[in-house]
């Protein structure tokens, strides 16, 4: 159960997500975690949204917010997948 209860996030404007069924597309989670880790997923079939992180240690990705279906292709265009 608490592993399902990781898989699900809310983003800035309370909109909540099971990542867990959502398609990872560009991401860079690479350790240590910082501000430099991002993952943009595909969520059911029309929401695009961005982890990152703001600089902490403790989550490689501690901020989630929605974002449009042009700016996640820009992301997968210049970052690609690490």
């Amino acid at each position: 159960m608490d592993q399902q209860l990781n898989n699900i996030i809310q983003t800035n404007c309370g909109k909540r997500f099971d990542l867990s069924r959502a398609f990872p597309f560009a991401r860079n989670l690479s350790a240590p975690y910082g501000a430099h880790n991002f993952a943009v997923y595909k969520a059911n079939q029309c929401f695009y949204i961005k982890g990152y992180n703001t600089g902490t240690s403790d989550k490689v990705l501690d901020t989630f917010v929605l974002i449009s279906e042009n700016e996640a292709m820009q992301y997968l265009n210049n970052k690609g997948i690490s």
